[in-house]
């Protein structure tokens, strides 16, 4: 509403006083801006140099929480990563005792970080051919340096068995192994070494409440995390992972949310791969377990070892055991990284632009001409229900992430303009979007 300070109208036609009172309460003039678009800076046009950097550093990141919010706790990977990971576990349960624990982990890091990428080169292809050159550039670059990351931690010592909160190691088994070493003179120090190092893949029981809550506390924060990770790689121009190339592809294609896209898609993954990584070689593992436990080994057994066998034995290829907490902490993983990658790359999320200003044929010509803003405006007259006066309402439906540039080119202009946004939920009929980055 537009107010006239009436001892001073002929001076200054359109002044505003900063207070006004009324019915005893006094009101204040007040700034107010709660528009914000995450990330804005990386939607500008940035140098080649600078997009290879923000890729690798982004990268190198990720590879190591990828190692100690992933691979060590237990939580299963996304798109063909999670192939991989499936992979390397059957690998190593099936070679368990047969060869030093050195080379175990050797085919593990492997096999579940390189060959990621070998799985990968159709789909880098398909992004090549159906996205673009500097897409797929980038999405190469960020998955070989995050791969080649982690798979270089995986080879420091210890480092396979650091949790930031948690034990995910499965200390009774632990202890069970142990157990067995000591009455089983086939089971050697190698042998029992290399089960040792393969504990981790027996899932949580759900009885562990205390570990429990710290596989949910990481895997929230790793959805997180993720979302701003692929948010920022894909909006400089790449992705950050092979459903990404896939998300991105479909997405410009029928113009619907990246985010739930790429959900959806690794929920399908999630559903496959924890049969494969999870419910298979850790059965498998169960059994080789029980392979070493004789008559006479389990008559020498503590009692806490006899029970711990037998849970895990009934436990072994049984439904239970594939929907451990280790899979639903990888769902709660993908809905907190769905929700907050809508949020924080809302790729067609489209807006309503409703601007009030005295200014609006300099507003309309400068925002019509702009060589980065493609909108059409509707422009019509408002009248102050209390003084008459009339100004001109700009009105235009866009994307969320032209928005930034609207305001900039309206602020230049017209600092005073009073600007209205609100979310549009479904629309029918035309409108511009960009065919590339923009």
């Amino acid at each position: 509403m537009f107010f006239r300070n009436r001892k001073n109208n002929t001076e200054n036609k359109h002044f505003e006083p900063h207070v006004i009172e009324k019915a005893n309460t006094v009101y204040k003039k007040t700034k107010m801006s709660n528009f914000g678009l995450k990330l804005s800076y990386f939607y500008s046009h940035l140098p080649m140099w600078k997009l290879i950097t923000i890729t690798v550093v982004t990268a190198v990141f990720f590879g190591v929480i990828s190692v100690f919010f992933v691979k060590n706790v237990g939580i299963y990977n996304f798109g063909l990563a999670a192939f991989g990971q499936a992979i390397a576990r059957l690998i190593t349960v099936k070679i368990a005792g047969k060869v030093s624990p050195g080379i175990s982990n050797a085919i593990d890091q492997l096999v579940f970080w390189i060959a990621y990428i070998i799985l990968s080169i159709p789909i880098f292809i398909l992004g090549y051919k159906k996205i673009g050159k500097l897409f797929g550039h980038l999405t190469v670059i960020f998955l070989v340096v995050s791969s080649v990351v982690s798979f270089s931690i995986g080879f420091i010592d210890g480092a396979n068995e650091v949790y930031l909160i948690g034990d995910f190691g499965n200390n009774d088994v632990k202890a069970l192994i142990k157990d067995i070493a000591n009455n089983n003179k086939d089971v050697t120090d190698s042998v029992k070494d290399s089960l040792l190092k393969l504990t981790p893949y027996i899932p949580l029981n759900w009885k562990e409440g205390g570990n429990i809550i710290a596989l949910t506390i990481i895997a929230i924060g790793y959805g997180v995390i993720l979302a701003w990770i692929f948010a920022l790689i894909q909006i400089i121009g790449g992705t950050a992972g092979v459903t990404g190339i896939i998300g991105e592809w479909y997405s410009n294609k029928t113009q619907k949310s990246f985010g739930s896209i790429s959900g959806y898609l690794n929920i399908a993954i999630i559903i496959i791969s924890v049969a494969v990584g999870s419910w298979l070689p850790g059965s498998l593992f169960i059994q080789t377990i029980k392979s070493y436990v004789t008559e006479d080994v389990r008559a020498a057994l503590s009692e806490q070892s006899k029970a711990t066998l037998d849970l895990w034995a009934a436990k072994a290829w049984s439904f239970e055991f594939y929907l451990s907490p280790n899979f639903v902490a990888t769902f709660i993983t993908n809905i907190a990284y769905i929700m907050v990658l809508n949020k924080v790359y809302p790729k067609f999320k489209l807006v309503k632009i409703e601007v009030f200003s005295h200014k609006f044929s300099l507003l309309e010509e400068k925002i019509t001409n702009d060589r980065k803003i493609v909108i059409k405006l509707t422009s019509f007259i408002a009248k102050s229900a209390t003084t008459e006066e009339e100004t001109h309402v700009l009105k235009t439906v866009t994307l969320f992430r032209q928005v930034p540039r609207v305001l900039k080119k309206i602020r230049q202009y017209d600092p005073e303009a009073f600007v209205a946004i609100s979310e549009v939920s479904s629309i029918d009929g035309f409108i511009y979007l960009p065919t590339e980055k923009f």
